[in-house]
């Protein structure tokens, strides 16, 4: 199976948004990830509709809650809002955290709005058990999840052994994101298609990391290349 990769772009500015898209496609990218958490406040729903209409990969609308990551804190509401919104006006996914207020009610207006739903968590600490990992899953999918996404921290090379092991057996049924973040995850990062992810992330280039231990999209697709699994 070719690995899937997203690129997630944390553009200040509207007019950033465009030519890094561009980018993004260009270098192979399967799904491309618009971080609301670090666009400029003035940026309108409307004016990111008009950009939704020219990208010719899905795109992901993630309003990262800052205790989950998120770059920079927000009015719980209005964050929410603003995936609702990005549900209405064509992306094809919104990322929604286990931790949002009135989950499945959020999650059904966005399939109401005809996206899909990415359920995450973050662990921005450590890498819980397998079995405490299975059951944050479990809970993604009876809220309603289309994509369970579950990210933790790795601070020891078995911690990529839980994420890929994980991944590998809820993948047979569920569409599943899992690997752990930090120096010591990148092997989890890399294989974690390779495993059964739905896909895995990689920065468009060094320096518009938005989570630790990204690589880039060229080095991550030669990795794979060498792998032998993206000619």
């Amino acid at each position: 199976m070719k690995p899937r990769i997203c690129v997630p772009l944390p553009a200040r500015k509207l007019s950033d948004l465009i030519p890094m898209i561009r980018r993004a496609e260009a270098s192979g990218a399967d799904l491309v990830e618009i971080r609301l958490d670090y666009m400029n406040a003035l940026t309108t729903m409307d004016d990111l509709g008009k950009i939704v209409e020219q990208a010719s990969v899905p795109l992901i609308a993630t309003n990262r809650q800052y205790q989950q990551g998120g770059f920079r804190r927000q009015d719980e509401g209005q964050r929410v809002e603003a995936l609702l919104r990005a549900a209405e006006i064509g992306f094809e996914y919104v990322d929604i955290e286990l931790t949002t207020a009135e989950l499945e009610l959020t999650i059904k207006r966005v399939e109401d709005h005809g996206a899909r739903s990415i359920v995450s968590h973050h662990d921005l600490e450590r890498t819980p058990s397998e079995s405490e990992m299975e059951r944050i899953v479990e809970s993604q999918i009876e809220a309603g999840a289309d994509v369970c996404k579950l990210v933790t921290t790795a601070s020891e090379i078995a911690d990529n052994i839980r994420c890929l092991t994980l991944t590998r057996r809820i993948s047979e049924s569920t569409k599943i994101v899992c690997f752990a973040m930090g120096p010591k995850g990148a092997l989890s990062r890399s294989f974690s298609p390779l495993f059964g992810a739905y896909f895995t992330f990689a920065s468009l280039e060094s320096g518009l990391e938005t989570g630790s231990g990204q690589m880039s999209i060229a080095d991550l697709k030669e990795l794979h290349r060498r792998l032998g699994v993206d000619e």
